[in-house]
């Protein structure tokens, strides 16, 4: 009773020294490796971070580190004594899932949220199936969860974009709960396989898993939806040292799982992109008897969007206009003298 009143009392006193002296954290990593101690430090920490929930996405970079390393002490006790601590994380993880998500649309650092998120996951799905508990609240959670992932990976790009990839694809859940929304899973894992090194042998293992578990007519249709950009995705790692020969290995067994399915793509058009090969808008000028040149797309572009988007004042509407139009003037006569230099040189 003692030790939990220490430290329900002055946890706030610890989370702020640990910030500043982040060495302090392994004092509290012994007690939670400690049985008699474990259950009651579970439950006050997960308590004292889930209030402060909607500070993590304002925290500096330390402070967050702090916070996550917690919560990782707290996922890493469950796997220690799941038989005590699975029902403390248990009670609690709907609300740390699904708050992650709209806390993360207004934070102004929203990867702290989906850093927490992949420790999360990867804990309950590093189990090996132990934590019954755990998959009872996070099924229910499931067509909400992969629809805000969904939403979050349409609106991201770059790292932040990996980062929601891999929760895509490391949902805490057994295939067979996931068959239903298999189609969620389809365009990050053909992102996937177009990432950083652990994404793509991740993604592999994904393809993989799916190939060997699931019957052709039901694997197909969810495949064909990202077809193309999956298999240009595993034919990108066929390649020799000093690429991965261990996902260019990989790839060459998941192609012959496939037993030819892959050679379906033949059958549709190949998409070309077009690049044209017209010479840049640019006109000469001369300014101190030094004759150069301009090109006029950059500031172009910009005058177009000003007239198309319709929310900048009249005055930039009113100059966009005359740029564009003085260019028009220009080109045209470039046009016309380059046309009469080639009529008199016939």
């Amino acid at each position: 009773h003692v030790f939990q009143e220490v430290f329900t009392m002055k946890m706030e006193v610890i989370f702020e020294m640990a910030r500043k002296q982040p060495f302090l954290m392994n004092l509290t990593q012994t007690l939670f490796t400690r049985e008699q101690t474990s259950p009651t430090l579970v439950a006050i920490v997960l308590h004292f971070l889930i209030d402060r929930l909607d500070q993590l996405g304002e925290y500096d970079d330390q402070t967050a580190a702090v916070a996550i390393k917690c919560f990782k002490l707290v996922f890493g006790a469950v796997g220690l004594f799941p038989s005590v601590n699975e029902q403390i994380l248990a009670a609690h993880l709907g609300k740390l899932i699904m708050d992650c998500f709209p806390l993360a649309a207004k934070a102004t650092t929203p990867t702290h949220y989906f850093h927490l998120l992949r420790a999360l996951f990867r804990a309950i799905g590093g189990g090996g199936g132990r934590f019954e508990l755990l998959y009872k609240e996070v099924l229910p959670l499931l067509p909400e969860m992969l629809e805000c992932l969904s939403r979050q990976l349409r609106a991201s790009e770059g790292p932040t974009q990996d980062l929601v990839v891999e929760l895509c694809l490391t949902v805490p859940l057994r295939l067979t709960h996931l068959l239903p929304h298999l189609v969620y899973l389809m365009q990050p894992l053909a992102l996937a396989l177009r990432g950083n090194p652990e994404l793509v042998s991740q993604g592999l293992r994904t393809l993989e898993l799916c190939i060997d578990n699931l019957t052709p007519d039901f694997l197909d249709p969810q495949l064909n939806t990202v077809l193309r950009e999956l298999m240009e995705a595993l034919h990108s790692h066929l390649r020799p040292l000093p690429a991965s020969h261990h996902h260019a290995h990989t790839t060459i067994r998941i192609l012959g799982k496939l037993g030819g399915r892959n050679r379906k793509l033949l059958e549709r058009d190949p998409e070309l992109e077009f690049k044209s090969h017209a010479e840049p808008a640019k006109v000469r000028l001369m300014f101190s008897g030094l004759v150069g040149t301009m090109d006029l797309r950059p500031l172009a572009s910009l005058a177009f969007r000003t007239l198309t988007i319709g929310k900048s004042g009249a005055p930039y509407r009113t100059h966009a206009y005359g740029y564009l139009e003085a260019c028009a003037v220009l080109l045209l006569t470039e046009v016309l003298i380059r046309f009469s230099l080639l009529r008199y040189d016939s």
